[in-house]
């Protein structure tokens, strides 16, 4: 927690607070990124045979993945806290719900539109956090700018892409959380405590 009053150093709180939590988060980080990277690999290995039960697993970790990104903005400290994160914690359980309830044919121009946008949104977030971190001295700023660029790349190749098919819509999912979940994996990878 953080303590304001006479003799406060926004800094130094920041360090102790990551340095208590940082043991754990990166456990998440890389457990959810692993999650996604293999959904994305499920995904895109069993377009049609599967698919029911790839849908089922890529909607409840987009769900988890929601719900672990609206824990995590809770849980931020409020210099760090990002509306971003909350947003796309949102977008991304809606995204799970509505790929297990609504067909298809229904919604695939409509998801990959959803995926462009949290794809720009995370990859807008980790740029806007390396810079954050950067200022107040953190190692290894420059992998949230990297994975942030690569969303964004993502994000804009999902704008112009074809989706006509449901197959299509199949690939488009596997690409999301492939993405995402190496960006997770290498964030949680390069996690470490902040030495003073």
């Amino acid at each position: 927690m953080l303590h304001y009053g006479p003799g406060y150093n926004e800094a130094s709180d920041l360090i102790d607070l990551w340095n208590d939590g940082v043991r754990r988060t990166r456990g998440l980080t890389i457990a959810l990124g692993a999650l996604l990277l293999l959904a994305g690999i499920a995904s895109a290995l069993s377009p049609l045979g599967l698919y029911a039960l790839v849908q089922a697993a890529v909607s409840a970790a987009l769900i988890v993945g929601g719900i672990a990104g609206v824990a995590s903005w809770v849980t931020t400290p409020d210099p760090l806290r990002s509306p971003v994160t909350v947003v796309m914690g949102v977008l991304n359980a809606l995204l799970g719900i509505m790929l297990l309830a609504v067909p298809t044919y229904l919604t695939a121009e409509t998801m990959a539109l959803l995926l462009a946008v949290l794809f720009l949104a995370s990859g807008a977030e980790r740029i806007a956090l390396s810079r954050r971190l950067s200022r107040l001295g953190v190692e290894g700023s420059g992998v949230s700018l990297a994975t942030g660029i690569i969303n964004v790349v993502a994000g804009v190749s999902f704008l112009v892409l074809p989706f006509l098919s449901s197959l299509m819509l199949v690939y488009l999912m596997a690409g999301y959380l492939v993405v995402g979940g190496a960006s997770l994996l290498v964030e949680g990878i390069a996690m470490h405590r902040i030495e003073r």
